[in-house]
């Protein structure tokens, strides 16, 4: 799964080496550091994305709570949601 804000990009995907871990890469490590400051950072080998964390579900809830929070609904207009 991508998550694009607008800051960065995240790829979440299951890690494959423990049971309840998933990957969380990113292009951004302000932003990487921020939401998953718990986990330990990597460098990632991975073409297009820097940095990785694994990282449990519950964190990647409660940074996903926190993206969520931090959107400024300010931001849309309601003629982009109009049949064309």
């Amino acid at each position: 799964m991508i998550i694009q804000t607008s800051t960065c990009d995240f790829l979440i995907e299951d890690s494959g080496r423990v049971n309840g871990c998933i990957s969380v890469f990113s292009d951004s490590l302000e932003e990487i550091h921020r939401l998953f400051g718990s986990s330990e950072l990597e460098i990632s080998d991975r073409s297009g994305w820097r940095y990785k964390v694994c990282t449990c579900k519950q964190d990647l809830a409660n940074a996903l709570i926190l993206m969520v929070k931090e959107i400024n609904y300010l931001d849309f207009h309601s003629s982009k949601f109009q049949p064309a």
